[in-house]
Parts: structure tokens; sequence; C-alpha cells
């Protein structure tokens, strides 16, 4: 499945790749630069018509590297990978790959028509609750984590097309902080029950305190729960929707609200209730071996491994307090401006300062929004509340058709795989049958039919030989004759003449 996932991984991501190579190539034949500071200076004297293409391509490149819809579904495959590697994708490295591509040329962005603006904002904002849906019905944690990473990167890309860039850079840097602390305690938690499956787990907080204390953290900071970092940037998001567009700001709430939700589902499936055994420690499979450089030393500390529920070692503990820090102080930062200096440099000198700004209307519809999901998750989650079950019922197909995440794998197996891949693999069998080795065949068939002629000459009798001979000596001849006078004739008109009266 490992295979399978980095295989997916490649393929999608370069839909998207290609989108971006065709808008680089665009950029480069009409600025003959590959320069960002240059470029973005330059779409100002450029037609419009030119710089919406160039950001339609960066939109792709970015939704293929950002796992935005609908390049979305190879990212929660990629969860296959060890945990810390999964860690580090989803705070630092490909993933904000896209977002930041966006962030560099965001005079591009700014100088395009508003219609593509919104294309951008909307891509975002249909990512982000979209994703937050899934995120609510997986059971994997790994897996929930991954769809709340394709849900805030679709908060980012919202704001960027809303004129948000600051806002949507500063969410890049808290993100990184708690998304990789929700990572490793995800790692904390297999490292003990040998799965990653919820259903499985359960009471962990009794055995692994510290584990929990710092989840709890990246959790609330991930919701957006006030002082935390994660409190300051997506209110900043929310900020720029309510300025700029009131049906994106509903959808960044509701989002707000349904990251809460998942988040403290998995919280109370987790570290609450009663333990429900885990996985075999056979079962523990190296596709989600997330400890394999510490399992030896886990071991010798608690006697045995994995057979009883225990707190993870030093080794995993000792980042999970390091990152929950910047997790909690982080956002700290944006009431003195200091953000908005640090990336204004970075981006584009001539773009506004980033100040935190104060909107009573949006302070009360975040706070409320994620005080709700936490709620509504203790109540179903924690308090088991019958009241669930019958809202589910009510719901009809709907809750089905999320658990299977919208078909959206079958879709792109029908549609993209055999769809684009296969037709594009028989075309090119057709064309190495019928264009290559027919223009090969055809080599060896012209050969085959010049040397029969010649054999039809060869009937093996002296006489005929001879005469053929006779005959071509002849022609050779006359052939010399005739091309030696007329280049006589040409060196010194009239000669033969003279030679022969």
């Amino acid at each position: 499945s490992a295979a399978a996932a980095a295989k997916k991984a490649f393929i999608v991501t370069r839909f998207g790749d290609f989108g971006f190579m065709l808008a680089v190539i665009l950029i480069w034949s009409k600025t003959g630069t590959f320069d960002i500071f240059e470029i973005n200076e330059a779409v100002h004297h450029l037609p419009r018509a030119v710089v919406a293409g160039f950001v339609v391509g960066l939109l792709s490149g970015a939704a293929g590297k950002s796992a935005q819809f609908p390049l979305h579904f190879w990212l929660p495959d990629a969860m296959e990978g060890p945990t810390p590697v999964s860690s580090i994708v989803h705070s630092a490295t490909m993933v904000a790959a896209g977002v930041y591509l966006l962030a560099r040329f965001f005079p591009a962005v700014e100088a395009s028509p508003g219609g593509i603006q919104m294309l951008i904002a909307y891509t975002g904002g249909f990512t982000a609750i979209f994703a937050a849906s899934m995120g609510i019905v997986a059971t994997d944690i790994k897996r929930v984590l991954a769809y709340s990473t394709i849900s805030q990167l679709g908060y980012m890309v919202m704001a960027l097309g809303l004129g948000g860039y600051p806002a949507a850079m500063f969410h890049l840097f808290t993100h990184a902080f708690f998304k990789s602390l929700l990572f490793q305690g995800a790692g904390s938690v297999s490292h003990a029950t040998n799965t990653f499956e919820m259903p499985l787990m359960g009471g962990l907080r009794k055995h692994m305190p510290i584990t929990f204390i710092t989840f709890v953290i990246g959790a609330l900071s991930l919701s957006g729960v006030f002082p935390l970092a994660g409190f300051w940037s997506k209110d900043e998001i929310l900020l720029d929707a309510w300025k700029h567009d009131k049906f994106l700001f509903a959808i960044a709430t509701t989002v707000a609200f349904m990251t809460a939700l998942y988040m403290f589902r998995a919280i109370f499936m987790t570290f609450f209730g009663e333990y429900k055994g885990g996985a075999p420690a056979e079962g523990h499979g190296s596709s989600h071996d997330a400890h394999d450089s510490h399992a030896a030393a886990s071991t010798d500390a608690h006697g045995g491994g994995h057979g009883s529920l225990h707190e993870s070692p030093r080794s995993m503990t000792f980042p999970l307090i390091m990152l929950s820090i910047p997790a909690i102080f982080f956002g700290l930062i944006a009431p003195s401006g200091y953000f908005g200096e640090l990336v204004e440099g970075a981006l584009d000198p001539s773009l506004r300062h980033f100040h935190f700004e104060v909107e009573p209307v949006v302070l009360v519809a975040s706070t409320v929004a994620s005080l709700g999901g936490i709620a509504v998750a203790a109540a179903i989650y924690y308090a088991q509340m019958p009241a669930s079950s019958m809202i589910r019922s009510r719901l009809g197909p709907l809750p089905r058709v999320v658990e299977r995440l919208y078909f959206v794998n079958e879709i792109a197996e029908t549609g993209m795989v055999r769809g684009v891949l296969h037709g594009a693999g028989r075309g090119a069998a057709l064309i190495d049958k019928y264009l290559v080795d027919g223009a090969v065949n055809m080599a060896g068939y012209a050969t085959r039919f010049a040397g029969d002629i010649l054999r039809r000459g060869q009937t093996g009798q002296v006489q005929a030989n001879t005469s053929l001979m006779l005959i071509g000596v002849v022609a050779a001849a006359s052939t010399l004759m005739a091309l030696s006078g007329g280049l006589i004739e040409r060196v010194s008109p009239g000669l033969l003449d003279r030679l022969m009266p």
C-alpha cells in the first residue's frame, strides 16, 4: 500500500505540475526572465489575459502540491509513510509549497482579473469545508490530521484569493507548529497501541499524560481557541473573508466549527473511555511504523515493548513538549506587527504591513464556532448522547457518502486512471505498433523486395551472365563517354568539332 500511495502522489501531482510548467513557459515567453521580483514587476505591464493564464497555471501547480480540490486525494494516502516524515511533510515541506508559491507571486495574483482571484478564493474555501467534512468521519488518526491539513491549506488559499497574503502566510507559520505537534502525538499514541485506528484506542490519558496534554494543546490551537497560536492567524483569515465576501466568511466559520468537532472527536475517541485493546504487536506493519529508530530503546526502557500501555520514551515526549511552546505562544507576535514586517520584506516591499485587527463580529463568530464544535464533540463522543444516532438516521445517505469520501477515489480511478492513463497507454501502443514498428518493418520489406528483383537476374547460366556483363560494360562506357563529352564541351566549346570534322 505504501508503494501504491507513492505512485498515486507522483501521478496526481504531475497534473498540477503540467499547468505550472505551462505558466512558466508563458511568463518566460513574455518577460524573458525567471526572476520572481522581475516577474512581479512585469505583470503590471502585460495584457490581463496573459496574467490570467499565468495565475491559473500557478493555481494548478499549487493545487497539486498543496492538495487542493480536485487534486487533493493523494495526501491522505501518503499517510502510509512513517509518522515523523508525515509531521515534516505537513508542516514545512511539500504541502506548504503550493501556498508559498502563490504567496511569492501575490503581486501577479493581485494584478489578475477579479474572476481569477475569486476562482482562487472559492477553490480554497470549497477545499476547506470539503476536507473538513471527511475529517469528521475518518477513523485513522493520521488521516484525520491529513484531512485537517488539506482543510487548513484551503483556508490559506482562500485568504490569498481575497488579498490577505499576510494572514495566509501567518497561518502557514502557526500551522507548522501545531500540526507537527499533532502528528508527533499520533506517533506517540501508535507507539503504545500498535495502531492508528481510533476505535481500537480509548482511555490513553491515564497512561500517557504528556502525550494527552500536548495533543490537547495542539488541538486547541488548530481549533483557533484564544489565546493559542491558531487563534490569531485563523481570525485574520476570517477577517479578510468578512471584509471581502460574506459567503466565504460563512464557509470559513463553518470550517472553524468542523475543525473543533473532528479534532475533539479524535481526542475523546483516543484518550477517553475504556481502552479497546489496540492491535496485536505483529500487526504493526512497517508502513505504519513511526518509531523505527527508537524501537529497541523503548523495549529496553519498558521491559517488553508493547505488552502494556505506557508513556512514550523521552526521545518522543521531549519534541512534544518543545513543539507545544510555539503552539501556545507564537501567535502573540501578531499584535506587535513584527511578522508583517518580516514577510513583507521577503515577498514584496510595496505591499502593506500586516497588523492584527479586531472585529467584534468575527471574534464572536470564531469563538462560538470553535467552542460549539468542542461541545458537540463532547456530547456525541464523550457523553454518548442518544440524540446523535437519531440525527444520523435523519441525514439519510449523506453520512455514508461522506464516509466513502464522496466517492472521489472511485471517480478518479474511473476517470483518470482508466480513462486518461489507460487511453494514453493505448494510444502510445498504437503509435509504437504502427508508426515506430511500421518504419522499421518497412525498411526490412524494402530491402527484401530489392533483393527479390535482383535475384531474378541470377539464372546460373554462363551465357546469360556474360551477356548481362557485356550489356553492363557497354552501358557504363556509353554513360562515361556522354558525360565526358559534355564536360569537354563545357570546358572548351567547339573542341570536339575541331577534333572530329
